[in-house]
């Protein structure tokens, strides 16, 4: 299939995913309808197949409005927050994800869409420190620092897979890891690589890391993820994908990267009072490669590269 003359809904278009998602969607050709809500907006130069909808998805009959003569719906809303604010929020969290999720996955069989491409999340699988397989994302309870999020994603594959199976609507889902770039959130509900971005570009030193620096995650650009998912959509085989570099990286390293992109080296100050979540998250990423023949284009610090710059260019 290709996304050329389709017409491809893009909600939560405001973030880092619908960026990424819309821009990539413009150069295939697409006719794009993409929605915001919040004070974010979409960053884009106007384009004569770009439409941009102000959408509430608590409404479900704005979700049916949005969806209807769509072929592909992308769906990225998501309230998110950092991981000092998750014990604080985790009720806000449930509300606020699970009701916009599940009114977009029945509006979308509802308007007849063709194919939904839905973004999971490797916060799902259990605690390990090995890189898991896309079979044990509902093995036991999740790490209890993600229960509340890894349980709305499970519950919304579930859903995904019922009404693939069920209907003529076809559901395709990747699972990511810590995924970073332009348009993400550069404030107190940033994630771990936003934080330390505007760390190092402040000059920080003593610079500040959470934790003892030796937690272990797959940092994956924005960019590498959207391409995944676009492949993985068009195949629409039901069957859910690891996305991720398949490197691992220390929290301790990708500082040290960051940092060299600035130009200084900082005395390492760790704070052990800080949440860390879990201490090593990683995926194995055998089964895309093997059966879609995809990996990433990205390197950690190409991506970090094109990300500073942004920042860089955006938000001084």
């Amino acid at each position: 299939m290709s996304y050329n003359n389709k017409n491809v809904l893009v909600t939560g278009a405001a973030g880092i995913s619908g960026h990424s998602m819309v821009k990539r969607l413009l150069d295939e050709g697409s006719y794009v309808r993409a929605t915001v809500y919040t004070k974010r907006k979409l960053n884009l130069p106007k384009h004569k197949n770009l439409e941009i909808i102000k959408a509430d998805l608590n409404s479900h009959n704005k979700c049916l409005d949005i969806t209807e003569n769509m072929d592909v719906v992308f769906n990225f809303v998501a309230f998110i927050r950092g991981a000092e604010g998750q014990v604080e929020n985790q009720v806000n969290l449930v509300r606020n994800n699970v009701v916009p999720t599940i009114n977009m996955l029945d509006a979308c069989v509802k308007s007849k869409v063709d194919k939904v491409g839905f973004i999971g999340s490797s916060t799902m699988y259990p605690d390990a420190d090995y890189p898991v397989k896309e079979d044990e994302a509902f093995v036991g309870n999740p790490h209890p620092a993600y229960f509340g999020v890894a349980w709305m994603k499970r519950y919304a594959e579930i859903v995904c897979n019922h009404f693939n199976n069920i209907t003529d609507t076809k559901f395709s889902i990747i699972r990511t890891t810590a995924m970073y770039g332009p348009h993400d959130n550069f404030n107190d509900r940033g994630h771990v690589i936003p934080q330390l971005i505007m760390k190092a570009d402040s000059g920080m030193n003593p610079f500040e890391i959470w934790g003892d620096g030796t937690q272990v995650r797959d940092f994956t650009y924005v960019d590498d993820v959207m391409d995944a998912l676009l492949l993985v959509t068009e195949k629409s085989n039901g069957r859910a994908y690891n996305v991720a570099t398949g490197i691992p990286t220390t929290v301790t390293e990708l500082v040290e990267t960051i940092t060299d992109i600035y130009g200084y080296k900082p005395e390492f100050k760790y704070d052990l009072t800080k949440p860390i979540m879990v201490s090593k998250r990683v995926v194995d990423v055998s089964k895309i490669y093997e059966e879609l023949n995809w990996k990433t284009k990205h390197t950690l610090r190409e991506g970090l590269e094109k990300t500073i710059e942004w920042y860089t260019e955006n938000c001084k």
